[in-house]
Formats: C-alpha cells, sequence, structure tokens
C-alpha cells in the first residue's frame, strides 16, 4: 500500500513538473526534465518526505538542490530567502533592487524549477486530506467564478498566483520570517468563504469571486513594507495592498481588500463582501508562542474584541469609544447572519434559517434586533447594485425616466444616502444627471439635486483614509473633484445656447443650492481652494443679465467671514459693476451682495464698493431698494444724513405696507425684491411697528400658499415663523386654519411647502385649538387625495420633531402632553398602514428621514418615540410588499433608523423595557372590521391588555371577502392603536381544538391571558357546548361583550349564566353603546350596495379600500348550499321494463311508428339514460340509448357499403351507436339535447368505447336541436349517407369543456334571462369553434351545475349524510374541501365546507406557471393548517384529475401537516389522474371518467374580464382586478394546441373574444337596467364573481371607469390585425 501512495505521489509530481507551460517557461523540453528527474532519484526523494510526520520549504531544498545545481548555480544568500526576495520584487516593484534584472538571467531558471518543484510537492502533502485552514486555500473554479461580475479580475489574480507561485511564496515567508501572514490569510480566506456560500445560498446576493480575491490579498501589503517601516506594517499594508492590485488592474478587488480594516465600519454603507471580510479578519488574529513564532487562531467576535483592544495604540476614551461602535456594527452583522441560518462558528454546513417570529408576538428587544437586521439587508441588497455598474447604470436610468416627482426624490434621496460610497465614475455620471434635474419643473427637485450635486463634488475625490509610507503620494485621479467644481460651475452659469431661457434661469437659481452643500461639505483649507475657482467669474465678462444675477446671487453664500481681504474686494467690485446694469433684478442683488459684505468686517477698500453700489441705486427708489441702502448705510457708519433721509423716505411713503403687499403678489416682480421686501416687513415688526401684525402674518401666508417662486415661499415661511409668536391665540388660530386650507385647496406644486412651516405655526395654538387642528389633519390624511394626505403626514412630521418645544409655551399635564403625541404616532402610522403606496411611502419617510433621522430631536425624544410605535411599525412594515421604489424609500428609512438605535444604545445601553403582562385574544371573521368591533378592543387595551385580534376561518357557513382583504382592512382600522396587533396569518386557532388552545398559550406566554367572544358565541358555539376538559376554551379567562340590541336578538340571562357557569377561567362582561352595538356585517353591505357613505361604520380608510378597490359590492353574507333535487339522472338496460314503458309513455306517447325503436331499446344490449326534472317530481323529460357494436357487423347495422369502409376505415376499438336522443320541450333545464348527449357520451366513456356513431332508428328529417348538438360535439355525417342521418366521432382523445358561465356572474343577473340566452349562444359558438381544431374528433360539453350537482351527491354519500339540506343542523362526520373553481363560494349539504383558494399562476412571459394561493388568499401551507385545525378527515374536491399539477403541490403540504385525506372526489377524472392516485395511494371517486383527455377548457377561462388564469406581478392597481391571462390570442400563442390548424387557432380566439364581448355588453345594459347605472371596470366585480384583467405588463393601466366591453372590441381589433401574420 505504500508503494502506491509513493508511486501516484511521484506520477503526480513529474506531471506537475512536465506542465507544458511551466518547461516553456524555463525553456526546457519534457525529454530533458523527464531525464533530470529520473536522475536524481525523485521517487525515492518522495518516499522519504512521505515518511515524515512534517516537513516544509527547508526539507524541499535540502533534497531539491543537487537537482537545481545541474541547470543554474545557488545564490549567496540562499535559494528560499531569493525566492521570497525576487517574488516581493514582482508584487512590489518599488522592493525590486536595480540589479534583481541581472540576478534573475543568473537565477531565473532556477527560481522557477524550486518553486514548481515546491508547488508539486506541497499539492502532494496535501493529497485527499482535509483543508489545512491555516494553509491551503479552496479557490472557486473558472466555471464557478464566471457567474459574478469580477470574474474577470478575479480570473487576473489568479493567474499571477499562478504564474509568481505566491502561495509558495507566503509558505517559504512563514519558515523564515517570524511572521505568519500566510496562516492569517488562508484563516480569513477560509472562514470569508464560509460564511459567503453559506450567504449565497440564503438568498443574499453576494459576489463569491469578489470576496475570495479580496481575502485572499488583502494583507499582501504586508509584504510590501521596507525594513525600516517594520513597526508600521500594521497600518501600511492597506497602502501596498492597494499598490498591488490596482498596479495589476483589479480595482474592484482592491476597493473591498483595501478597506478591511475594522475602523472602516466607521463608513456608513459597505457591500456584504466588505462586511464580510471585515467580520473575518476580526475573527482570525495572531499570536506569539513560546518560541516566539506566531500562531493564527480563529476567535470568537467577543473575544476578538479583547485581542484587538489590546493590540490598539494610543487607546484613549475617544478611541475606545470609536472602537466600541464599529465592534457593535460587527456583532449586529453577525445576529443579521444568524437569522438567515449561517453558521459563524466554523460548522459543517449551512442550516435552514429559524423561522421567522412574527413582528407582533416579538418581544421589544426582538424588534429592535428586526429593525436593524432590515436595515442590514436592505443596505446589502442596495450596495449590490451599486457594486455592479450595470445595475446602477438601471437605476440611474429608472430615476431619469420617472414622470412623478415624489419618485424622483425618492431616487434623489438614495443617492444622497449611498453617494459616499459611490465609485468616482458612479458620483460622475450621477452629477450628470443631477444637473439635467436642474431642469426639472419642480423647485424642489432641483434645490434637492443642486444641494447633492454640491456634496458629491465636495467628496468626488476618494480620500485615503489610510497611512501611507514617507514620500509616497496616492495616484491622481484622471478628474478630480475641483475640476468637476470649475466644469459644473461654467456649466451652471452658462448653460447650453440650446436650453430655453426658462430652463436657464431654473438651472441658475439651483447653483446657491450647489455651493452651500459644497462648502458645509470642505474644509476650511479645501473651502480656500474652491472659493477660488468660484471668484474667478468675477472676472469674467457676462454680456447677460441673468448670468450676472446667478453670480451675485450665489456670492451671498460663500463663507465671506474665511475669504481674504483681496477675494472680498473681488466679489464686492463685482457688485458694484454690476450695479451700473439697468436690471432691476441685478442692481437689487447686488444691493444684497453689498449688505451681506457690509455686515462681514469689510476693509476701507471694500467699503469704498459698496459705497459704489449705494451710488448707483441712487435713482433707484422703490421701497425695497430704500430699505437696502438704508441698512447697508447704517452698517458701514459714516452717513448719518444719507441714513436720515433713507429713514425719512421709509417712513414717508404713502400706504407703504399696502404697497409691499400689492407688489408682493404681482407676478412681475422680481423674486429678489419680493424677498427683500418681506425682509422690511420683519424689520419695521422688530422696530415695534405691529398695527399691521396680522395684515402682515396674511400676507406672508398667502405668499406662502401662492407664489410661484421657492424661494420667495421659503422666504415667507420663515418670517411667519418670527412673527406667529406676536399674534395674540385667537388670531394665531386664524392664521393656522387658513393655511391649513391651503393644504386641502391648493395645487400640489404650492401646497407641499406649506407643512414645513404649519407644524411649526400649529404648536403656538392653545391646547384646545390644537387638538382641533389635530383632528383636521386626521380626516386630511384620510383624504382618498394622496396629494392631501401626504401634505398632512408631512404637517403631522413636523409637529412631532418639534413637539418638545411645546411644553415650554403652554404647561398642561403632561400625561395630556403625552397622549397629544401618542395621537400624532397613531396619524403616522394610520398613514403607513394605508393602502395606496404613495400616501405609505411618504408615511415612513417622514418617521425615518424627518423623525429618526432629524437633529433637532434628542436621543431621549427619540427614544420616547421608538418605544410607542416600533412594534406596530414594524407589523406595518411586514405585512407591506416592497416595490422596487418603496424598496429605494425603505432603505434610507431603515437607516435612520437603525444610525439612531446604534447612538442610542451607545449612550444610553438597552431601551426602557415596558413589558405588558396582560393579553387579550380576539377571534372573528371581522367582515369587515367595524366601529364596534373598534370599540371592544379600544375598552379592552384601555384596561391594560395588549390585544391580539385574529381572523377566525372556522365561520366555515360564511362567504367571506378574501383573508387578506379583511386583514388590509383590520390593520388600516387599528394602525393608530397602540398595543393593538394582529394576530400572525400562519397560526390559525380554532377554539374547538386543544391542540391549537394549547399553542396560544405558548405564543401569549402571559401572566393572564383572555379570550374575547361575543354572548352569541357563549351560548351557541359547539366549543362551549362541548363537555369541557383540561384543555378545552372553557379553561381560559374570557371577555365577554354583551349583545343585547333588538338587531341582534335578545339572550336568555338563564342561557348566559349556565354557559358562564361551565367557563372555569375569571370571566369580564363588556358592553358597547347601543349606536356601536347596532352595527352589523349585513348593514354595513346593504350601505355599500347602495354606495352609501359608512364612515359611521367602519373605518374612514377603510371606507375608501372598500369603494376604490370595489368590494362586498352585491356579496351574500353566507355560502350557497348546493342541492341536486334539480335534475336526475338514471341508466340501466333494455332489460327494464318499467323504465321502457316510461319511456314509451312520456316521450314516444306510445307512437305506433316508433316500433322498431321499441323494439331496439327493449334488447338487453341496449343501455338508456334518462333525465329527469325534479322540479316536476322526477319527471322524465329526456332519454337516450347506445349499444355495442362490433366493426364485423357493421353492415348489418347500417345496409350500406359506402358507409360501412367508411367507418371501418375511421373507427378504431370500441363502437357505440347512439340510436335514441329523445326529450321533451314543456321543462326549464336550458339545453336539454346538449345534457342528454353529454350523459350519453360520457358513458361510452366511462365504457372505453373510442367511436360513436348516431344512427337514427326511424325514417323521416332528424330534429334540428339534435343535428345542432351532435355538430357542436364534433359528429360529422357520413359520406353518402344520404337521409340515413348518420354521424360519427373519434372519441380517442376527446376535448373537454366545462360550461361555467352561469356560476360566474352573480346574483341577481346569473338569472337573467337575457344573460342566459347570450351565455347560451356564446356557448354553441365557443363548441363549434373547438370542433374545428381537429375535426372529426369529439368536444364533449359539461355543465357545471350538474357536475355540481354529481360531486354534492358523492360526498354527501361518503360523509354519510343527506344530499339535501335538513332542518335540524347535523354535520357528517368528514369535512369537504375543494381546491380547484368549483364548488367555490359554495357548501355541500349538512357538511363543513372549507374551500382551500388555489390559482395557476403564471409567470409574466406565460412559459411557466406554478399553483400558488389565489390572489388576496393565505399562502397554501397557512389555509391547510387552518384545515388541519378543524381536527376532520378531508373530502378533497375538484372539478379535474388529469395532469395533476394541483394536487401534486398541495400533497406535500397536506402531509406535513398530517392532515388526514379520506378520497378525492373530482369532476373529470383521466386515466393519467387515476394512475397519479395510485402512486400517491390516494382513494379518488369521479362524476365523469374520460380515459384519455386531449385538451381541458372551462369556459370562463377563455373569456377576458370574465376569468382567466392568474399573472404573477407584484405591483396590482386594484385588489378586486386580478391581472390574468386569457390562454387565446392576441394574449398570447396557445402552443398546447399541438397539431391544430393555425387557422382553427385564430378562429377560436375571435370566437371567444366575440362571445365576450357579447356577454359584457348584456351585461352593461341589463345592469344599467337594473340599477341605473353603467357598468364599468371598477363595478365588474358587482357583476362577476372574481373579476379579472387581461395583463397588461407592469407599465399600461386600465381607465377603471370604462365598461369592459370595449376594452374586448379594442381586443377584437388587434387579433384582427394580426391575422395575416396568425393565420
Amino acid at each position: 500500500m505504500q508503494n502506491k501512495g509513493v508511486n501516484e505521489a511521484y506520477k503526480s509530481f513529474r506531471e506537475c513538473l512536465t506542465d507544458k507551460y511551466f518547461l516553456r517557461n524555463i525553456r526546457m523540453s519534457k525529454k530533458a526534465m523527464m531525464e533530470l528527474i529520473a536522475k536524481d532519484d525523485w521517487k525515492s526523494h518522495i518516499s522519504y518526505l512521505l515518511q515524515l510526520e512534517s516537513w516544509g520549504c527547508t526539507h524541499v531544498l535540502e533534497i531539491a538542490e543537487k537537482t537545481i545545481k545541474q541547470i543554474s548555480p545557488a545564490p549567496p544568500e540562499g535559494w528560499l530567502s531569493y525566492l521570497y526576495n525576487s517574488t516581493i520584487g514582482l508584487l512590489f516593484p518599488h522592493r525590486s533592487a536595480p540589479e534583481n534584472q541581472e540576478r534573475e538571467g543568473l537565477y531565473g531558471t532556477g527560481r522557477l524549477l524550486l518553486f514548481q518543484i515546491i508547488r508539486a510537492l506541497l499539492q502532494m502533502k496535501r493529497g485527499g486530506k482535509p483543508l489545512n485552514y491555516y494553509r491551503d486555500f479552496e479557490l472557486l473554479t473558472k466555471e464557478e467564478s464566471e457567474k459574478y461580475d469580477s470574474s474577470s479580475e478575479y480570473q487576473r489574480l489568479l493567474d499571477i498566483m499562478e504564474d509568481w507561485y505566491i502561495h509558495e511564496f507566503m509558505c517559504i515567508g512563514t519558515e523564515i520570517t517570524p511572521y505568519n501572514t500566510l496562516g492569517h490569510i488562508a484563516g480569513v480566506h477560509h472562514l470569508s468563504m464560509f460564511i459567503g456560500r453559506q450567504l449565497e445560498k440564503a438568498g443574499v446576493p453576494i459576489d463569491l469571486a469578489l470576496l475570495s480575491g479580496a481575502a485572499f490579498s488583502h494583507d499582501l501589503g504586508k509584504y510590501g513594507g521596507t525594513e525600516e517601516e517594520s513597526q508600521r506594517i500594521p497600518y501600511l499594508h492597506y497602502y501596498y495592498t492597494d499598490q498591488f492590485l490596482s498596479g495589476n488592474h483589479m480595482p474592484t478587488i482592491a476597493h473591498i481588500a483595501t478597506n478591511h480594516s475594522t475602523w472602516d465600519l466607521e463608513l456608513e454603507n459597505l457591500s456584504v463582501e466588505s462586511l464580510v471580510l471585515i467580520y473575518s479578519d476580526f475573527r482570525v488574529k495572531s499570536t506569539r508562542n513560546d518560541q516566539n513564532r506566531e500562531e493564527v487562531n480563529f476567535y470568537t467576535l467577543s473575544d476578538s474584541f479583547e485581542v484587538i483592544l489590546n493590540k490598539l495604540d494610543n487607546v484613549d476614551g475617544a478611541k475606545r469609544e470609536r472602537y466600541i461602535k464599529v465592534y457593535s456594527k460587527l456583532m449586529d452583522f453577525e445576529e443579521y447572519m444568524k437569522s438567515l441560518g449561517v453558521h459563524t462558528d466554523l460548522a459543517d454546513h449551512f442550516v435552514e434559517p429559524p423561522p421567522q417570529k412574527d413582528a407582533a408576538l416579538m418581544t421589544e428587544a426582538e424588534v429592535i434586533d428586526t429593525f436593524k437586521g432590515l436595515a442590514i439587508q436592505h443596505n446589502i441588497t442596495l450596495m449590490s447594485k451599486f457594486n455592479k455598474e450595470t445595475a446602477f447604470g438601471n437605476i440611474l436610468e429608472a430615476a431619469r425616466s420617472e414622470k412623478n416627482w415624489k419618485n424622483i426624490r425618492a431616487y434623489i434621496n438614495i443617492f444622497e444616502e449611498y453617494y459616499t460610497y459611490m465609485t468616482q465614475k458612479q458620483k460622475y455620471i450621477t452629477l450628470h444627471f443631477l444637473y439635467e434635474l436642474l431642469m426639472h419643473r419642480e423647485g424642489d427637485i432641483r434645490r434637492q439635486a443642486g444641494s447633492l450635486m454640491g456634496k458629491i463634488i465636495a467628496h468626488y475625490d476618494e480620500e485615503y483614509r489610510k497611512e501611507i509610507p514617507n514620500g509616497a503620494l496616492p495616484g491622481k485621479p484622471d478628474l478630480t473633484g475641483i475640476e468637476l467644481w470649475d466644469r459644473y460651475l461654467h456649466d451652471i452659469i452658462f448653460p447650453d445656447y440650446k436650453v430655453t431661457d426658462q430652463h436657464r434661469r431654473w438651472v441658475g437659481y439651483a447653483l446657491r443650492s450647489v455651493i452651500i452643500s459644497l462648502f458645509r461639505g470642505l474644509d476650511t483649507k479645501e473651502r480656500k481652494r474652491y472659493l477660488g475657482i468660484l471668484l474667478k467669474y468675477c472676472d469674467k465678462p457676462m454680456e447677460a443679465d441673468h448670468e450676472v444675477f446667478v453670480v451675485l446671487d450665489a456670492l451671498l453664500f460663500i463663507p465671506m467671514a474665511e475669504a481674504e481681504p483681496e477675494e472680498r474686494i473681488k466679489v464686492i467690485a463685482f457688485a458694484a459693476e454690476a450695479s451700473e446694469r439697468k436690471s432691476l433684478e441685478v442692481r437689487m442683488c447686488a444691493l444684497r451682495l453689498a449688505k451681506y459684505v457690509a455686515e462681514s468686517d469689510p476693509s476701507p477698500q471694500a467699503v469704498k464698493y459698496v459705497e459704489q453700489v449705494v451710488r448707483n441705486n441712487e435713482k433707484n427708489n422703490i421701497i425695497s431698494a430704500t430699505y437696502l441702502k438704508w441698512r447697508i448705510l447704517k452698517t458701514i457708519g459714516g452717513h448719518e444724513k444719507r441714513v436720515a433721509e433713507c429713514e425719512l423716505a421709509l417712513s414717508s411713503y404713502s400706504d407703504g405696507i399696502s404697497n409691499v403687499f400689492l407688489e408682493n403678489l404681482k407676478v412681475d416682480t422680481p423674486w429678489v425684491v419680493k424677498a427683500v421686501n418681506i425682509e422690511l416687513l420683519l424689520d419695521s415688526l422688530k422696530r415695534g411697528k405691529t398695527g399691521e401684525l396680522l395684515h402682515i402674518t396674511t400676507h406672508l401666508s398667502n405668499l406662502l400658499k401662492v407664489s410661484e417662486k421657492v424661494t420667495v415661499r421659503h422666504s415667507a415661511g420663515r418670517a411667519l415663523l418670527k412673527v406667529i409668536e406676536m399674534l395674540p391665540l385667537d388670531e394665531r388660530n386664524e392664521v393656522v386654519i387658513e393655511m391649513t386650507r391651503g393644504l386641502e385647496i391648493g395645487e400640489y406644486q404650492f401646497s407641499k411647502y406649506i407643512p414645513e412651516y404649519l407644524g411649526q405655526m400649529s404648536l403656538y395654538l392653545h391646547p384646545n385649538e390644537l387638538d382641533e387642528f389635530i383632528k383636521e389633519l386626521v380626516k386630511q390624511t384620510e383624504s382618498t387625495n394622496d396629494r392631501i394626505s401626504s401634505v398632512a403626514l408631512d404637517t403631522v412630521g413636523i409637529m412631532i420633531t418639534k413637539y418638545a418645544e411645546y411644553e415650554n409655551r403652554f404647561p398642561e399635564d403632561p400625561e395630556i402632553n403625552r397622549r397629544r403625541l401618542s395621537r400624532l404616532l397613531g396619524i403616522l402610522m394610520k398613514g403607513l398602514s394605508n393602502y395606496r403606496q404613495v400616501v405609505s411611502q411618504e408615511a415612513f419617510e417622514v418617521i425615518g428621514r424627518h423623525i429618526f433621522g432629524c437633529d433637532d430631536l434628542t436621543l431621549e425624544d427619540k427614544a420616547h418615540i421608538f418605544i410607542t410605535i416600533s412594534k406596530k411599525m414594524l407589523t406595518l412594515l411586514m405585512d407591506q410588499q416592497e416595490s422596487e421604489l418603496d424598496f429605494y424609500n425603505n432603505a434610507a428609512s431603515l437607516n435612520d433608523i437603525y444610525r439612531f438605535i446604534k447612538e442610542y444604545h451607545f449612550h444610553y445601553g438597552e431601551f426602557p423595557s415596558q413589558p405588558m403582562n396582560k393579553a387579550a385574544f380576539f377571534p372573528g371573521t371581522f367582515d369587515p372590521f367595524s366601529l364596534s368591533h373598534k370599540a371592544i378592543v379600544q375598552e379592552i387595551r384601555d384596561m391594560g391588555f395588549e390585544v391580539y385580534m385574529a381572523l377566525d376561518e372556522f365561520s366555515w357557513s360564511k362567504k367571506t371577502q378574501p383573508r387578506m382583504v379583511r386583514r388590509k382592512i383590520m390593520s388600516m382600522s387599528v394602525a393608530d392603536e397602540r398595543n393593538v396587533y394582529l394576530f400572525p396569518d400562519s397560526v390559525p386557532v380554532s377554539l374547538s381544538n386543544e391542540k391549537d388552545l394549547k399553542r396560544l398559550r405558548e405564543m401569549l406566554p402571559r401572566e393572564e391571558l383572555y379570550v374575547v367572544v361575543g354572548s352569541d358565541v357563549i351560548v351557541n358555539a359547539s366549543s362551549y357546548k362541548a363537555t369541557p376538559t383540561d384543555g378545552s376554551i372553557h379553561t381560559f379567562n374570557h371577555i365577554v361583550f354583551r349583545r343585547e340590541s333588538s338587531l341582534e336578538g335578545k339572550w336568555e340571562e338563564e342561557k348566559l349564566e349556565e354557559a358562564y357557569n361551565s367557563i372555569k377561567g375569571r370571566v369580564v362582561e363588556l358592553k358597547l353603546p347601543i349606536h356601536l352595538e347596532d352595527i352589523s356585517s349585513s348593514r354595513i353591505r346593504e350601505n355599500i350596495d347602495y354606495n352609501r357613505d359608512i364612515s359611521n361604520l367602519i373605518d374612514n380608510v377603510a371606507q375608501n379600500y372598500i369603494y376604490d378597490n370595489s368590494l362586498y359590492l352585491r356579496e351574500p353574507q353566507y355560502k350557497l348550499i348546493m342541492q341536486t333535487k334539480g335534475i336526475y339522472m338514471e341508466e340501466d338496460t333494455g332489460e327494464n321494463g318499467l323504465l321502457l314503458k316510461e319511456v314509451d309513455d312520456m316521450l314516444f306517447h306510445n307512437n305506433p311508428g316508433l316500433a322498431a325503436l321499441r323494439e331496439y331499446l327493449s334488447n338487453r344490449r341496449t343501455r338508456i339514460l334518462v333525465v329527469r326534472d325534479g322540479q316536476q317530481g322526477g319527471r322524465m323529460v329526456a332519454a337516450g340509448a347506445y349499444r355495442s357494436i362490433h366493426r364485423t357487423d357493421l353492415y348489418n347495422e347500417f345496409k350500406d357499403l359506402e358507409i360501412t369502409a367508411y367507418l371501418r376505415e375511421k373507427a378504431s376499438g370500441k363502437i357505440a351507436v347512439i340510436s335514441c336522443l329523445y326529450f321533451l320541450e314543456d321543462t326549464e333545464i336550458r339545453d336539454l339535447p346538449q345534457l342528454l348527449l353529454t350523459e350519453v357520451l360520457a358513458a361510452c366513456l366511462r365504457d372505453d368505447y373510442t367511436y360513436a356513431v348516431y344512427h337514427r332508428r326511424q325514417s323521416g328529417p332528424l330534429n334540428g336541436k339534435v343535428q345542432e348538438v351532435l355538430e357542436r360535439q364534433g359528429f360529422i355525417k357520413a359520406p353518402s349517407a344520404g337521409d340515413m342521418n348518420i354521424y360519427a366521432v373519434d372519441m380517442k382523445a376527446p376535448i373537454s369543456l366545462l360550461q361555467n358561465m352561469e356560476t360566474t356572474i352573480k346574483d341577481p343577473l346569473n338569472r337573467n334571462k337575457r344573460v342566459l340566452a347570450v351565455m347560451d349562444r356564446a356557448h354553441r359558438n365557443l363548441q363549434m369553434a373547438l370542433t374545428d381544431l381537429y375535426p372529426g374528433n369529439l368536444v364533449i360539453s359539461f355543465n357545471a351545475g350538474v357536475m355540481h350537482h354529481k360531486i354534492v351527491k358523492m360526498v354527501t354519500m361518503e360523509n354519510q349524510v343527506p344530499a339535501e339540506p335538513t332542518p335540524e343542523h347535523h354535520l357528517g362526520p368528514y369535512m369537504c374541501v375543494p381546491f380547484g373553481k368549483i364548488l367555490r363560494g359554495a357548501a355541500a349539504p349538512n357538511t363543513v365546507t372549507k374551500t382551500l383558494h388555489t390559482d395557476k399562476v403564471f409567470q409574466p412571459d406565460i412559459k411557466s406557471f406554478r399553483i400558488a394561493e389565489y390572489p388576496n388568499y393565505s399562502p397554501l401551507i397557512n389555509q391547510i393548517r387552518t384545515i388541519k385545525s378543524f381536527d376532520r378527515s378531508v373530502i378533497l374536491v375538484d372539478e379535474l384529475l388529469h395532469k395533476g399539477y394541483r394536487i401534486r403541490e398541495l400533497d406535500p403540504l397536506f402531509k406535513a401537516e398530517k392532515v388526514d385525506i379520506r378520497k378525492l372526489v373530482v369532476g373529470i377524472l383521466s386515466d393519467r389522474g387515476k394512475d397519479l392516485m395510485t402512486i400517491q395511494k390516494m382513494k379518488v371517486d369521479c362524476a365523469y371518467f374520460i380515459p384519455n383527455l386531449r385538451a381541458w377548457f372551462m369556459e370562463s377561462s377563455l373569456y377576458p374580464f370574465i376569468g382567466g388564469d392568474s399573472v404573477a406581478r407584484k405591483n396590482r392597481e386594484n385588489v378586486s382586478m386580478i391581472p390574468s391571462i386569457n390562454l387565446i390570442q392576441p394574449y398570447v400563442a396557445p402552443a398546447f394546441l399541438g397539431g391544430a390548424d393555425r387557422k382553427s387557432v385564430y378562429n377560436l380566439s375571435l370566437a371567444c373574444l366575440e362571445n365576450a364581448r357579447e356577454i359584457l355588453t348584456v351585461l352593461e345594459e341589463e345592469y344599467q337596467v337594473h340599477y341605473e347605472k353603467n357598468l364599468t371596470l371598477k363595478r365588474l366585480g358587482e357583476v362577476v364573481i372574481s373579476s379579472r384583467s387581461p395583463d397588461q405588463g407592469d407599465c399600461l393601466y386600465y381607465d377603471l371607469n370604462l365598461a369592459p366591453s370595449v376594452y374586448v372590441a379594442n381586443d377584437i381589433e388587434k387579433l384582427k390585425r394580426l391575422r395575416n401574420s396568425l393565420v
């Protein structure tokens, strides 16, 4: 065995040394190398090494020296030192000595050979052994790396590792130096990849190639330092790592690898690759052993904390605080990884993440951890987009193409949040985009874009945060920040000549925003440099007044105090020159600048220029100019006479204040004049002229509301904040009321500026008036107008940020003050829960950026707010579906919340805890959640309970709205209620199921747990009537609300007392006010049907949601109980004399001409099927008969050679001859011939007949209805049949069609004669179109009503209950679970019936689909858990079992929840479906058996707006309008119709569209007659049980005010346009 190992190792060694690439490098032939290996007996050397316990490069050199000596002399310092130093020279050229090139000529071949020998032997040493974490690297293969964006850089690194023998070099370094750099790098790489692979498996977007490359190279810089720098290597190695990677064209890897210091965590936003590398580097540390050798170890995070802290230099209090902050970020990241199931302790494998605890059940600490995790998750996802140039470009293009200004603002917010982490290239293209936005029509967008431009330019140069070697300089970029500033300054002042005058002005006015943010972001030294660039424009000639004005206005915002004297002179000299121009706008701006300079302690020379500006404005006698001149002259002094003249002029203006008012309201007045006028008005008030105080305040509020210029609006707003406190309380209230009206009636472009000031002004109101104002804000936030809701939420946000000031203005009871703040916070929670995305986005942005991200609130204030809303906020966030724009908004807001949490933890430790010891569990159907429900919740909450409301799905007889719709209504209704939560959707709790009740106790482990029920439940529910047990509902404490109103019925006191006696826990009774107790679901539904206001019955926002989504329209409160007495089927043979006599009496009327037919029927081989009308006492109304015929008997049957030959050619298998189809006309059963023929054909298919022939036994013309129904099934008249009326059809692979339109239309229109007639016509048209697909093949049509009756009969028989409803409520032991479209919304008699709502959901490309929950219902697993809670065996029901998509998806879920499936009952069963059930060991029964199905159609699914299959779309315009696909043209190419003629497919599609148009048109007409309203898409839910709309993608939306038939007509036109390409 040992020899075998030596032989294999030797073989591997030879292969490595005879590698073609290697031999080419050392210029040696394979033959020469083989001779060299053999000559030195390397097989013996390998055998020797294998016997050693440990060996390294030194041992290799000892046995390799002889071999190397034959091709190269040895360097003086020895081979290992030479290999080590020469590789350092390759990695870091500055370490390469001048003579190295000459030495390489002498020793190069020997170096390469020794490196290759070391590589070969190290590979041998590793062999099949486990990876050595401290020495080996498990790198990605080329194939693995190719799927990542950084694959090209990674491959470049691998090539360098291969060519330069980097791994072997590090092994040598470990042996000849006192440092174990290899051990640290290998350990970090292993831990990084161990974690990275798990993160990828958990769905985190991570670039493993980037991570591997960065981990491998992160400490290579430690080899780059000189001996003199050895003590500084811990600080310099980042620089050298960057030099190596950047110098070898790996900038992306360099960015991650270079910034792996713990201090890099001080950056706000890091990619997941950076976080993993920093985390791993933090945990892999070296210590010195007794021999002073470095030993590398893996530490836990907490242990590493102390190790690193002890290594830090100059640790003072501030540095320790910094260190604790960055360490806490790593702790958060570790907890986030653990929440995903990531092992961090080097376990062997990834585990599934622990079940996500529902936010409603979390403790306060868990809520905080979840917020941190959400912030990290969003940050990682967003940074993954920023790290990819293509993804970043897509974000930018999405922002560029966005039209809604609020969405543009969201994108700018994201760029503002993450710009510091952008690459220079990304910053450059972002600046270009922002410059374009300077021409946006919204002033706020221009200001925000300009401000961000200034920030990016200020931080454009990549700050090198690491220490650099003495004399070294960071590389100079292609473009610097100051060069960008010069470029964009020019473009702002002198836009392209193609830009319009209006846009030119907008761009220029934005310069002030750029300058303000730019100079804030620069340090003092840089400010001087950037200021110099701006001041150059004071010397540039400018022709246009606008250009001069832009520069003048911008100079008002420079840091004048930091400007040099000569720079100030340049500024004022420019103003003096500008003041000579004729433009009033320019001269006024020059005066403003002169005033700014005068107030900045100017030099004598500067004063001269200031005086010149005043002189140049001598003739400018408007009041604003006079005011500025007065202020300037008074400031510089020495002009007492002129000051007095100005004062006289100001006081002598007739009607001065009124003129200012008029001037400010004129459109033509330059905005700069208006701004000065505002300043003048404020100054007059300061000087005691308060006689016009109210008028001035009103004027300022008008300016804020209507001024076209953003600058004027903000000037007016700031002035209002200064004058509001001067007003008496009653006048303050008047002004605030007037401003509030501006929120509601003003255009959004104006009203959006009001909240910033209205919110602050409202806090000057008396408490009574403030409370009234808050009530008004509540109404506005609940408005159906997104604009009004948004500005109202903004106002609330401002009030909250400034609310701390209020208690100082109006001292009041602290509890009242606290409750008011809670109410304001509740308004924000209500906004966050809003079903309209715009409002919800606005609310969360206010919470994140304007509350937790603001500087106005102290940490203690923010903590109080956070404790108040955090859990509620989290529950609302977790329930939302996050669109891409929501994601960007949420990422920024979550970052603000995360920063606050970290700051609070650092300064104060843990948040104060307020645990609640009492919990109330409140189940109910809540269909819908009403104000009476809310009153109960509030009452219980005020008793000190934490209330959990659970949607009860166990009232199975009720026909409720979809669960998620009801849940949304509940969520919105109680969003503003603290300590009220929705119980997890994934945990059903049946009050009669002891296992559920036990789980409830475990989930709510409070000292006191109460169940909330109505008194009617206590008296009537079966769970309370049952015998009490140790785990039953009787053992719980109860809160019972009494129902005593006449509307709900009077309960006998004795019955209630008797029920109370069985309850072992405490019982607390509640009684509601009568006006709330009278609110009922039926009353709400009735009012909705009449489109009445129901705000006195349910929450306002819930009302809007219901009406906007057309919910509860014409909806019954209880399920329809299916009955079977409408139609009876009977089947027997001709031997049944009684049946034959009844047929003769009822149908043939003893007609002697039918003797041949009687003889045929009386034959024992003939099978007879009869149809009986249940409405006529079981009277026979139709009969059909068939018999089998052998191919050899065909001639005897038809007596015609041609017909016989034709049938023998066409037919195969068993042949059935149908010779009797008789029916009566005097019956209400619709399309009786079709029903009869379906039953006859279904019986034939059941008995394995594959061909059917209709042969009429009596002479005479064929009944027209019989002929038509035969043709509708695909029967073709036999050639040369003449008058014989012989029709034949192939039944080997039939098409099945379910006629279900009647079950898709709501009552009463589903009983309307016109509607029924058009549906019948449509069905006949559809049948004929289907027969053209495969001519001569059977198209069998099944009536949904008949199928329902058969299925119900089978279900009730299995459940051992009567098939008709019984007066007494006795239920069978099993429950019926329909999981297709059949029986949806209905119940089987005397049987618990609970629908499992499923749907076929296509991907947008329609190439694939999955079986999922029906839109607006709970996930399938949650629905199955509810079924399990019924604790009954299940009878499953579906309309079809063929390929079994639905049952195959559901069966594993049933098994996982241990649901006992007793039987599957289906409408139609095929051989394939039967085989599937055999495999799954499930019993199956069916109404109809069709051995081999070619295709299956459900009629409603073919008609747009009436039916279809869902399409997976994240965002839906309307909850009740489901985006769907009808598998017909022009929506999709019906690929499943293989072999069908293209023309027939086109005709089928056209027939479906025309049918849909005709049905919808009649529905629209009858709806108009019935309800006197137009049937629009918005109201379609009043008519169709499940309204759908053909999917149009994410960008197109339907006009809900148009009739659906209009859209179908458009689609018909579209299809006809495509005819030539489709046919």
